[in-house]
């Protein structure tokens, strides 16, 4: 089960999931990323703190919605991974075509000039 939760904070939407991101679930998760672009959302930061487990589905996922907030000149920050994720991540190469922060409040601060 996944829950899927966002609040806009400043000019982000943070969207907290918590439970599985699976082949069950991934869909509802890439159909409602691809809502917030669409509607205007240029900043998605993904508080992860509370996901045990992430499948492919799940990271195709996060590709398919970075690829589309690259197309509005928008960007996608990941927050909080625990280990299993940070590994998931790692091996896959992920880890490198996303901006990773270890909490959420470093996920939030600007960019430094």
């Amino acid at each position: 089960m996944l829950t899927i939760a966002s609040n806009p904070i400043d000019t982000a939407r943070v969207v907290t999931l918590a439970g599985r991101i699976d082949a069950t679930n991934a869909r509802q998760l890439e159909e409602q990323c691809l809502a917030w672009i669409d509607g205007g959302d240029k900043r998605l930061i993904f508080d992860l703190a509370q996901v045990q487990y992430i499948s492919s589905a799940g990271l195709r996922t996060f590709l398919l919605a970075a690829r589309k907030m690259s197309s509005v000149e928008g960007e996608i920050r990941l927050a909080a991974l625990n280990q299993t994720l940070s590994h998931v991540f790692d091996i896959s190469g992920f880890n490198r075509l996303f901006a990773i922060y270890p909490a959420l409040e470093a996920a939030l601060a600007p960019e430094p000039s």
